[in-house]
């Protein structure tokens, strides 16, 4: 960890949380409720947190699709922040709505009159993608800038396995990234980069052996994807000289295929300060996950000689039967599903992090 930096307790107002407080629900710790996007940051500090995040979408002033990524709810994010003197981390997710490990929309760049795209997105080339995400990112950033808060890291992309901005294979089914339940309508095949990557899709790719899955991303997909995470970082660094970058995948679980991608993502261009992963150890009953966690940050660790980043976390308090992230409660042994096992799990997992570079937690 850089020595001017401690570890980062990432527990920060969500992209959620508006809606729960336009609902009517509060939040509470049992002492003090929270009835407002204020109260719950200041309720989240005084249990740890030391940062606000911000994932934002290409879209600009709002949000037809849900929860509102929009960049003016960045703003009000990173406003946020410096009321509460907190640093402010922004994600520049490069969709037009929503993107994870299942699938990545296209980004949209209509709500900017100055941003010029030559074309539908998934006619374009990498050549001619990257001027627009470069412009994208100067601006996006100029304007979070403006807003006063310290930035602690600027995040590019969410959850970047295999692929971003548009250019991914097919969703999983059910994914939803357009906001309508399961329904992949919205997807196009970014045929202008390369036509294999159409052809394949994200449920395929996950049940590849992890060697042969690593090779076909290696020849299709991560070298254009680094110049396009790299294109962004360089327009963020234009009106940021001194910017810190980070990225996150999904599988936080092969060391092989960690070092795979961060080394692909090097090698064209995208070289990051934090290796983000996310690590949800009760989403199956995969054993060994969290020496499989501890593996995978050794290996990156050593590889790159910076520090890693668990960009997202959760362990269930109560079964989880309903929703879409129904049966993401196999217990990990020696942590019961429930508050105390979510509890000593963090703990313990905090511990080890802070023990062995790990920047933080979100």
């Amino acid at each position: 960890i850089p020595p001017d930096l401690s570890f980062r307790a990432a527990l920060s107002v969500s992209p959620f949380s508006d809606i729960l407080f336009n609902a009517g629900i509060t939040l509470s710790d049992g002492t003090v409720t929270a009835r407002s996007l204020e109260e719950l940051e200041d309720l989240l500090v005084a249990h740890g947190g030391t940062e606000v995040f911000a994932r934002i979408s290409t879209e600009r002033h709002g949000s037809l699709h849900g929860e509102d990524r929009s960049l003016d709810q960045g703003v009000r994010r990173a406003g946020l922040a410096l009321s509460k003197g907190l640093p402010f981390n922004p994600e520049l997710g490069l969709f037009g709505t929503y993107g994870d490990v299942s699938c990545q929309t296209m980004p949209d760049f209509s709500d900017y009159p100055g941003i010029e795209v030559p074309g539908s997105w998934e006619t374009l080339t990498v050549d001619q993608m990257e001027p627009v995400l470069r412009a994208y990112g100067a601006l996006a950033a100029g304007t979070i800038l403006d807003a006063g808060a310290d930035i602690v890291i600027w995040d590019i992309g969410n959850e970047v396995d295999l692929g971003t901005a548009g250019v991914a294979p097919q969703p999983l089914p059910g994914s939803g990234c357009d906001g309508t339940e399961g329904a992949p309508g919205w997807y196009r095949p970014p045929d202008g980069v390369d036509p294999a990557i159409g052809t394949e899709s994200v449920l395929s790719l996950l049940l590849m052996p992890v060697e042969e899955r690593i090779a076909w991303l290696g020849e299709h997909v991560w070298p254009h994807e680094a110049r396009l995470l790299a294109a962004a970082a360089e327009g963020i660094r234009s009106v940021d000289p001194g910017a810190r970058f980070s990225t996150h995948i999904s599988n936080s679980t092969s060391p092989a295929f960690a070092v795979a991608f961060y080394e692909a993502m090097a090698a064209g261009g995208f070289v990051v300060d934090e290796i983000g992963f996310s690590f949800y150890p009760s989403a199956d009953g995969e054993p060994g996950k969290l020496a499989a966690l501890r593996s995978t940050v050794e290996a990156v660790q050593g590889t790159f000689g910076r520090p890693a980043f668990i960009a997202e976390f959760a362990y269930p308090a109560a079964p989880m039967d309903v929703g879409p992230f129904a049966g993401w409660d196999h217990e990990v042994p020696g942590y019961p599903v429930g508050g105390e096992g979510q509890a000593q799990l963090l703990r313990d997992l905090s511990s080890w992090a802070a023990a062995t570079g790990v920047s933080g937690i979100r």
